[in-house]
């Protein structure tokens, strides 16, 4: 058929580098004429390719090379049978290393700083401060600015999860958002269940609140639900601390099944469930990932989320639907007196309610993508023989396994390159992940590392480095 051996040429086309990724594909319309063939065909042909992987669409800005992810190898799951266990100090853990202080773009899970759209966004303080000069010499709700808390709940509900302005408060990002979430729902000494290998930061904060951990494995679709059941069941946990879409550090994304599974399990055991959904939103396809929370129905879910990853880290700026626990939440807010920045939670409804905000993630979510594709089929080239490399839905990371690594060999190597990444035992109380690293995305390769090497350049330094860091001392042939 016509739109087969058009798709067909495409793809050939990808394959042989013709067409770069991320590059931008002819209009439906120019298709049409330029082969002249019906709309028809033209519309089946970018679909085929779509479902494939190796065309993504961006509403109102056409269709975009991409790659499939799901080539090539990718990570295992290692499965264990769970048990509490003591997090050291946070001062003296050496596994809880904090994800905020690092300076290398490898290291820190974040956007680059050329994807912060600064004239729009000094264009919404701008307007704020010219309409509320106000806000600049009195001191916000505790539940935060109304307006925000209106735009995000709008903005949210258009996307199909429906929010109330109400349910809201607003923190001083994610991380302050889950962590008034867990001293309200657990305290010192309680257990707390997570997913297994974990965002390092919950870890330290996890410490630094005295509380326990219990990890529950990874599987394909999520979580092992039956041995979180079980703890839930048998009252070992205080709450579950679980991430939902594009998980850091793996990439792996519950299943709808498994968030409405998570949500009847809150609600029957009555086990606090606080969600970490900051990467919602960078899924690579169109439909935004509906929250464990979207099918919470008595309030045991609390729904946390931030600007951090999506607009800019430096705002410091995250929220929380925090159902029956939303009143304990504001109280605490209020008892600290740490306050909300009151300029610049207007300035981001502003940025939300002139369609800004969605637009700029519309534009990153392509260019994450991009950049992800990229990454992995260069590691994919010049790895050791049986490395493998997640394929994730969306999020800022990759996932990096390679059989025999010696990590501590591996960190030694690049530190002395000056090269920082995440090494896989920094995810986890136990002896796991001792051969997988994480490395973040949100830089292209094109980008400088620091002022003497590119992104690419760094990263097939990285390559050689573990290709030097394997446990025989020997360098494997390259992935074909």
């Amino acid at each position: 058929m016509k739109y087969k051996a058009i798709a067909e040429q495409i793809i050939t086309d990808i394959k042989s580098q013709k067409l770069a990724q991320g590059q931008r594909l002819p209009s439906l319309r120019h298709l049409s004429k330029q082969l002249g063939v019906s709309m028809t065909t033209a519309v089946s042909s970018y679909r085929s390719l779509e479902q494939m992987g190796w065309v993504v669409t961006q509403p109102k800005s056409g269709f975009f090379v991409s790659t499939p992810l799901s080539h090539g190898h990718v990570p295992t799951q290692p499965q264990f049978r769970s048990s509490s266990r003591r997090l050291p100090s946070a001062l003296e853990s050496k596994v809880c290393t904090n994800d905020l202080i690092t300076s290398g773009p490898f290291g820190i899970s974040q956007l680059s700083p050329r994807q912060v759209p600064l004239v729009e966004l000094k264009r919404s303080i701008k307007r704020t401060v010219q309409r509320s000069d106000d806000l600049l010499s009195t001191y916000s709700d505790p539940q935060g600015n109304q307006q925000l808390r209106q735009a995000l709940a709008e903005h949210f509900s258009s996307r199909g999860f429906a929010l109330a302005a109400d349910e809201i408060f607003i923190s001083n990002g994610c991380m302050d958002a889950i962590r008034k979430a867990l001293l309200i729902t657990t305290k010192p000494g309680d257990a707390v269940a997570i997913s297994s290998p974990c965002f390092n930061g919950l870890l330290q904060l996890l410490s630094s609140l005295s509380r326990r951990v219990v990890e529950i494995p990874s599987n394909a679709e999520g979580v092992d639900l039956m041995q979180l059941e079980q703890k839930f069941k048998d009252r070992e946990v205080g709450a579950a601390l679980l991430s939902s879409s594009h998980m850091n550090p793996h990439g792996i994304s519950l299943s709808v099944t498994q968030k409405q599974t998570l949500a009847t399990l809150a609600n029957k055991y009555r086990v606090p469930i606080i969600e970490d959904d900051v990467y919602g939103e960078l899924g690579y396809q169109n439909a935004f990932p509906l929250p464990i929370k979207h099918w919470d129905t008595n309030g045991y879910v609390l729904w946390c989320s931030s600007i951090s990853k999506t607009l800019a880290s430096g705002l410091r700026v995250g929220w929380c639907s925090a159902g029956r626990y939303l009143e304990a939440c504001t109280e605490l807010s209020a008892i600290e007196h740490l306050g909300h920045n009151g300029v610049m939670q207007a300035s981001l409804a502003d940025f939300i309610n002139a369609g800004q905000y969605r637009k700029h993630v519309c534009a990153v979510k392509k260019i994450i993508l991009s950049n992800t594709g990229a990454y992995r089929h260069l590691l994919l080239r010049t790895l050791p023989h049986g490395a493998a490399v997640s394929a994730p839905s969306g999020g800022l990371v990759l996932w990096v396994q390679v059989p025999g690594l010696n990590d501590t060999k591996l960190r030694k190597l690049t530190e002395d390159a000056g090269l920082d990444v995440r090494f896989g035992a920094e995810f986890t109380t136990r002896k796991l992940y001792r051969d997988c690293f994480r490395i973040n995305v949100g830089w292209a390769l094109a980008e400088r590392y620091d002022s003497h090497r590119s992104i690419e350049d760094a990263l097939l330094q990285l390559a050689a480095c573990v290709r030097a860091a394997l446990s025989n001392g020997s360098v494997n042939k390259l992935n074909k």
